[in-house]
């Protein structure tokens, strides 16, 4: 469980930010995705911490 990336996720109505972030605090991507796009974006990530804002 060493390895594992960050995933930030920040919660909107039609575009949901997504952040993804290594263990080393280094950025992997920053994307701004559809809802229907989230669940395919997180099946496909690899194992990671996802923090959501609320």
């Amino acid at each position: 469980m060493k390895n594992l990336n960050v995933i930030g996720i920040d919660l909107a109505k039609n575009v949901i930010q997504v952040c993804k972030v290594s263990k080393h605090g280094e950025l992997i991507s920053n994307k701004a995705v559809s809802p229907s796009k989230l669940k395919e974006l997180l099946a496909k990530a690899t194992p990671s911490i996802v923090a959501m804002e609320g």
